[in-house]
């Protein structure tokens, strides 16, 4: 009889997974990354917030509809996250690179293997028509995925989870294709929709949004205009309410964007008090502007707020699919002439640092010098399987800005030398022709505030013999144009995470450069870029993480895809003086969803400037 019980209990642990300790949240390296317990609040809650005041914000460009993963349209702002929550909420705090506790799951079960993984639902969760969210949501939701309208970004995104079931109406088991360590923490990332709202069979994913937004997060939609202004206002039941993670946060009775469509009429709208704070991309409006007898007064406040956020990488992004830079020298020397020095004393007041390779601003990740150890192994393998892709610089100099030692006569020769030599010929107004073609291509800006910054960069590409015109297009356009592919050239901006892993696909691999909707702008089609993405994905430890972003990192920068532009190490804010905050600011985390998440409105503070702003008296 013994015998028997024990062939069957090594059966059992044959056939099924091991399953680890119910937890509260997931860790990318365990239940030891895990910083805080299920009764535990985020150490940068306050108990002193209160609920209660109307936060009003801004936000550039009109939106078009109210659907947070549909492909086409632009998203109003605040939907994602306040009316539609994901399984798992990721924590900001700087003591953990990637660490997620319960949203509307309560415990998570991941197996020892990290290849299946099970939720168990909240049963108070609830949407905000007071229906109960199940596990047939959640199946739903992951179904959804096939829904041609469904933004390819997060199909690629979630590609490796093979199923889901359903165990019973509250408890979920993900089954996945592949070994990735960071994959069962990417499925607490999709977002869930309500089955009983969006799963009825007249209903379309992608058009069907626009009117209603019905979710389980702590905010409902009020009221909004397309183009105009959205309010959302908080859910008097909301179920997570009372949740230990939520202690002090979404305090605010109301939350309204105005959509603004002139930078101009932007900025003049928060000094006249129409909304309430504001995060400053311009650092020349951040150097002269905001100073006057509002700031000396203390009505609102101009304050630099220091962050830990990984800089990757912002710059002038050319497009491959373009012929004209399909060359790497080519590449090279159109990115050989920008002169970020000069632009940082004329037009930044000396408050940017020059992006130096895509990992910036983070000393673990950020190579230094020349590769060794386990980075050199790697690519020295990867140069022997695909010679093309991995060029012989990233053996001999370090990752740098191209030219970033030089001064701007000589990185000119440079870039002359180059195209010389990829046989575009000066023709006779100026501007270098190759085979009947000029070099001549659109720069396509979202904001007119970036044509200044454009211009010198436009000045001294025509030395080199190339025509850079500039053109300024509505955002959902922009949007459009971006999705499609269809510019020569854009300003982009690629954010990192301490934990960088399946986010690198719809960045920088082949299959996202045939993808639209990817952030694979520059159509790259790098084998050896691919097989790190491939290891980054699935390493084991921080250290194979670390070795495979850092010979990603050299690959990308020396094959000069983007124009290195610059990053602050801290977010520029202005803001009305009638909020609190936390003592801790949770810098992982952009300092405007701080706000939202963590600030209060402070009554005694509102009315104490009301007081001062009828007066023309100070309120410090």
């Amino acid at each position: 009889m013994y015998r028997t019980i024990l062939a069957l209990l090594i059966l059992l642990l044959t056939v099924h997974p091991v399953m680890a300790k119910p937890l509260p949240g997931l860790s990318l390296y365990g239940p030891s990354g895990l910083k805080y317990k299920a009764d535990e609040p985020y150490d940068y809650s306050s108990p002193k917030a209160k609920p209660g005041g109307h936060l009003v914000l801004a936000d550039f460009g009109a939106f078009t509809k109210l659907n947070p993963a549909s492909l086409k349209g632009v998203t109003a702002p605040g939907i994602g996250g306040l009316v539609f929550q994901t399984p798992m909420d990721s924590s900001s705090d700087d003591d953990e690179p990637f660490s997620q506790y319960g949203n509307m799951v309560e415990t998570a079960d991941l197996a020892d293997d990290r290849m299946t993984l099970i939720y168990h639902l909240y049963k108070t969760a609830r949407w905000s028509d007071g229906q109960p969210v199940t596990a047939d949501d959640f199946l739903f939701s992951f179904d959804l995925l096939k829904d041609p309208e469904y933004h390819p970004i997060y199909k690629q995104y979630f590609k490796d989870i093979k199923k889901v079931e359903k165990i019973d109406p509250y408890t979920v088991k993900y089954t996945f294709n592949i070994f990735n360590q960071e994959l069962p923490l990417i499925t607490g990332q999709m977002i869930i929709f309500p089955k009983h709202i969006y799963g009825q069979k007249e209903k379309k994913f992608g058009a069907d949004f626009d009117n209603i937004a019905v979710g389980s997060g702590p905010y409902v939609v009020d009221r909004y205009e397309f183009g105009k202004f959205i309010t959302l206002k908080r859910n008097p039941g909301w179920w997570g309410n009372n949740l230990p993670k939520n202690r002090g946060r979404y305090n605010f009775e109301k939350i309204t964007w105005k959509i603004f469509l002139d930078p101009v009429a932007m900025r003049e709208g928060f000094k006249g008090g129409s909304y309430d704070a504001e995060l400053i991309g311009s650092s020349r409006d951040w150097a002269l502007d905001y100073q006057g007898d509002f700031v000396q007064r203390g009505y609102y406040l101009r304050e630099k707020i220091p962050h830990k956020r990984v800089a990757g990488m912002q710059g002038f992004v050319m497009n491959m699919r373009n012929p004209l830079f399909q060359s790497r020298k080519t590449r090279a020397a159109v990115a050989l002439v920008f002169d970020f020095d000069w632009s940082n004393k004329n037009l930044f007041y000396n408050q940017y640092t020059r992006s130096e390779c895509y990992f910036d601003n983070n000393p673990e990740m950020k190579p230094k010098g020349l590769p060794e150890g386990a980075v050199l192994d790697l690519l020295k393998r990867l140069k022997e399987k695909y010679s093309e892709d991995v060029p012989k610089t990233v053996f001999t100099k370090p990752v740098g800005a191209p030219g970033e030692d030089a001064p701007l006569e000589a990185n000119v020769r440079t870039a002359n030398a180059l195209l010389d030599s990829e046989g575009w010929k000066i023709g006779p107004d100026g501007i270098r022709v190759r085979d009947g073609q000029r070099f001549s291509f659109t720069l396509i800006l979202a904001s007119p505030d970036f044509m200044r910054i454009s211009e010198p960069y436009k000045n001294n590409l025509k030395k080199i013999g190339v025509d850079m015109d500039m053109k300024v297009v509505q955002i959902a356009e922009y949007e459009q144009k971006l999705r499609e592919f269809s510019f020569d050239m854009v300003v982009a901006n690629y954010p990192q995470s301490r934990s960088p892993g399946n986010e690198q696909r719809y960045m920088w691999s082949s299959e996202a450069a045939k993808t639209p909707g990817s952030r694979n702008y520059m159509g790259i089609q790098n084998r050896a870029i691919d097989d790190l993405i491939d290891i980054t994905v699935a390493a084991k430890t921080r250290k194979e993480l670390v070795d495979a972003i850092q010979a990603m990192d050299r690959i990308l920068t020396h094959q000069f895809y983007i124009v290195p532009q610059w990053y602050i190490g801290y977010d520029r804010l202005v803001y009305w003086n009638k909020f609190s905050r936390p003592e801790k600011n949770p810098s992982q985390a952009p300092i405007v969803g701080n706000i939202i998440e963590w600030w209060w409105w402070d009554e005694e503070k509102a009315q104490r400037l009301e007081k001062a702003r009828k007066s023309g008296k100070s309120v410090l």
